[in-house]
């Protein structure tokens, strides 16, 4: 055995993701965490996704996920955070994650394909459980229904919206409290995001960041 470590273990060293299963969610994440400065270590069963990876993340590896050993050679078990990014093969992602978990990574987070696959995989002990089809259906369903420009769930029944400051709120500061919201911020006319205080005269049209209960917050976006 050598005493130097693997290229693997140098990679997990160094503040590193681990990514395995490298379908359109795994690559999308592979290259946005690239191009955030991460280094990322993208595995997949299969050729093609490693090859169209090779040059854009830091290593792109194609081995088979749901062998123990391979993990080990891989030194998954020396990275703090690992992404199981295998969603259709179901059976694939449940294995690979148990013997991640099972390796004893800190942050273990996997993308569910459906409400039923996230629940074992939450049953299993994944930390963070992800669906993003379902959550970008939601997201995309409560912009379209008010005024919003973005729209971020927080937490189940906690939102946040960027939008238009509404005339309404211009002519009466105390309509957010009527729907229990917070306008947390604005954007100066030089781009940049101000956080608000009571002070803060908000005019038509500015785009602003309001929190709070989900009904308020998309109630209070269809104001104009």
């Amino acid at each position: 055995m050598s005493i130097f470590p693997s290229r693997h273990e140098r990679l997990a060293a160094n503040d590193s993701v681990a990514v395995l299963g490298l379908g359109r969610f795994g690559r999308a994440l592979c290259v946005e965490l690239t191009e955030t400065g991460t280094d990322v270590l993208g595995v997949d069963i299969d050729i093609e996704p490693v090859q169209a990876l090779s040059n854009r993340i830091t290593q792109a590896v194609q081995a088979d996920t749901t062998k123990e050993d391979v993990l080990e050679d891989l030194s998954i078990a020396e990275f703090d955070r690992v992404v199981v990014a295998i969603g259709a093969d179901v059976k694939a992602s449940i294995l690979t994650a148990s013997l991640v978990l099972r390796l004893g990574v800190p942050v273990v987070w996997a993308k569910g394909d459906d409400q039923q696959h996230a629940m074992i995989l939450e049953q299993l002990g994944v930390h963070k459980v992800l669906q993003p089809e379902r959550d970008m259906g939601r997201r995309v369903a409560h912009l379209i229904r008010g005024q919003a420009s973005d729209y971020v769930e927080i937490d189940p029944g906690y939102a946040m919206v960027k939008m238009a400051t509404p005339k309404q709120l211009v002519a009466n500061p105390k309509t957010a409290r009527q729907y229990k919201v917070i306008v947390t911020a604005y954007q100066a006319a030089d781009g940049t995001w101000v956080h608000t205080e009571s002070t803060t005269v908000l005019h038509e049209g500015c785009q602003i960041l309001v929190v709070g209960p989900t009904k308020g917050v998309e109630e209070f976006s269809k104001l104009k």
